[in-house]
Order: C-alpha cells, then structure tokens, then sequence
C-alpha cells in the first residue's frame, strides 16, 4: 500500500513539474508577423519581421513608405520593441508593448512622448504554399 503511495505522489510530481516547465518554456517569435495597429488616421497595416537573441529583439517594421530597423526585448511572452518614422518632416518613436499567444500578439502602441495608446495586434504570416506544374 505504501509502495503505491508513494509511486501516485511521485508520478503526481513529475506531472506537475512537467507542467512548470512545459508552460516556462515560450514559442519564439522569429519570423514574419502580419501587424495592424490602430492611429488617428484610421487603421495601418504592415509587417514585422523578428529576430530574437536571447531577451534580444531586432528585425524591420515593413511599412508601405519603406522598411525600418525595430529594436527591442522579449521576456516570457512579453514584449517591447520601437521604431522611428518621419512624420511632417520630424521624427516620430513608436514604441509597443504587447502579449504573445500562440500565434498571435496584441497590446498597445504609444507615438512619440505623447503617452496616448491605441490597440495594436499581429499574426504570424502563413507560410507560401509550393505552387504546383
């Protein structure tokens, strides 16, 4: 009786630390992210494409007026990263902060020192499909 006791307790224990570590352990965000976020001029849509080193977050915003270099950190399934655009001729900080889901991402993005946030949100891009002859 105790022999099997101690083998439920045990296997108990192994289920729950398995747990811990399968819910630590976070899918990683490299890759291309289709993104929308939400300005005063209505909705933009671009796209982010992400490299990760360690907490390290790089990569490029893709935008119609152009690509730009993003720079941030991600930490568990937080993340923050920013990037300047030219806006009427000054340059504008976009900084996001936001959640990661599986395969999705969304939080807020703030403009410049402005220190209002609108709803921002990405999807990881479907991979191209082959094309058959």
């Amino acid at each position: 009786m105790k022999k099997k006791l101690l083998l439920t307790i045990f296997g108990f224990g192994l289920l729950v630390v398995g747990a811990g570590l399968a819910s630590a352990q976070t899918t990683s965000i490299a890759g291309e992210w289709d993104a929308a976020m939400n300005t005063p001029g209505g909705t933009r849509n671009f796209k982010l494409v992400f490299t990760v080193d360690g907490e390290k977050l790089s990569g490029t915003a893709k935008r119609d007026s152009g690509d730009l270099p993003i720079t941030g950190t991600v930490k568990g399934d937080k993340i923050t990263f920013s990037y300047t655009v030219n806006y009427n001729g000054n340059d504008l900080t976009l900084y996001f902060v936001g959640s990661v889901k599986g395969d999705e991402i969304s939080g807020d993005v703030t403009f410049g020192d402005s220190g209002q946030g609108d709803a921002w949100s990405a999807k990881r891009a479907k991979a191209d499909k082959p094309k058959g002859n």
